[in-house]
């Protein structure tokens, strides 16, 4: 009956991303948490319900001018509440980072029926602990998200998007390199494979470089990057949202298929590439690479290679019956990550101390 009513009244399109999900017998839902509840355009700050369509609260921005500066998959389907819970971002994270850069405040309600506000509308940085910022990926296992308030951004005056396709991983990698110590700040950099191109009609291995400004900056970029196929307007966006979208249409079209998410150094880059025969996508500017399995045997070498060099892994979405008890998260071998986890159960403990809310949800550890 809750996987029913889940279907009917909530989004629940994170529902094979992180943990299993575990039968419950009480459904949260905060799909009727829709308000705006005050938006200041001057300021670039707005605060709206969590239960609100992602879609339509960028729509409304989108009418002056304005955006929240996340491009996460799922996007059509998804809730603010789930995007802010699951920490979902895309291609834009290379220029504006994720939701906790985003981020200036909430509202979540505590098991004990306590509504607890945190930060506020004002965009600053604050001294102590933020504690909404322990709500950002945590799954719901912590609290229920009612509200979010976020610091937003013009929309870019002109887009361009720049394909550069190379035969060889190095020259891909070389490229990327020399964009990232140069004076040039692209919106995003992304590296895609050969098998991945394929999908997205390009071929080889593509470094998409989108950008912005005015007409003389996007000209300067032209010049700077040289040859290349150029994207604009309806072939850009159609573009980006293929990328952003690639994790979705990978597990519509394979319903065995794991996506592997592994955050590296980036000079690692290359590393990962070699080590996947299929689809692959890197955020390149930022360290983190998707790779897309078509089945659970193809995770053991990936997850060993992410061991023996120290990288973090998570299995970003998988079949079900494979969330349940499998390894699905990989911290990595810092001390502050090994330690990570330890304060993560403390947490947990203060939050929720009879583990009633989304257990297991974190990735199988909470």
């Amino acid at each position: 009956a809750a996987k029913a009513a889940a279907k009917r009244f909530c989004a629940n399109s994170k529902r094979l991303m992180g943990g299993p999900v575990r039968p419950a017998e009480v459904l949260v839902c905060t799909r009727g948490l829709r308000r705006v509840l005050q938006y200041e355009p001057n300021d670039l700050t707005i605060s709206v319900e969590a239960g609100m369509a992602f879609t339509d609260l960028q729509k409304l921005l989108a009418a002056n001018g304005q955006m929240i500066a996340l491009d996460p998959p799922f996007s059509a389907q998804a809730t603010v509440g789930g995007i802010v819970a699951a920490n979902s971002s895309g291609p834009m994270r290379r220029l504006f980072g994720t939701a906790r850069d985003l981020i200036i405040g909430m509202q979540f309600a505590t098991l004990d029926g306590r509504l607890v506000r945190t930060g506020g509308m004002v965009v600053k940085n604050v001294a102590g602990l933020d504690m909404g910022k322990l709500m950002i990926g945590s799954f719901g296992t912590l609290a229920v998200i009612t509200s979010v308030n976020f610091r937003i951004h013009p929309r870019p005056q002109q887009t361009s998007t720049f394909l550069l396709s190379f035969s060889e991983l190095d020259s891909a990698i070389e490229k990327r390199d020399a964009i990232l110590h140069s004076v040039l700040r692209p919106m995003a950099l992304e590296i895609v494979s050969p098998p991945a191109a394929a999908r997205l009609g390009a071929s080889g291995y593509v470094l998409s470089v989108r950008v912005s400004g005015s007409a003389g900056v996007l000209a300067r970029y032209a010049k700077e990057l040289g040859a290349g196929e150029a994207l604009t307007e309806g072939a850009e966006a159609s573009w980006w949202k293929s990328i952003s979208e690639f994790s979705a249409e990978f597990i519509r079209r394979q319903p065995n298929g794991v996506v592997l998410r592994l955050s590296t150094k980036l000079t690692d880059t290359q590393a990962v590439f070699r080590l996947v025969s299929g689809p692959c996508i890197s955020h390149a500017g930022s360290g983190v690479t998707f790779a897309y399995l078509t089945s659970w045997q193809a995770l053991p070498a990936l997850w060993h290679a992410a061991i023996q060099n120290g990288w973090s892994a998570a299995v970003e979405f998988a079949p079900e019956e494979k969330r349940i008890g499998q390894e699905l998260w990989l911290l990595g071998a810092s001390p502050a990550r090994a330690n990570a986890f330890a304060i993560m159960k403390k947490v947990k403990q203060m939050f929720d101390p009879n583990n009633l809310l989304n257990r297991s949800r974190l990735y199988g550890r909470i």
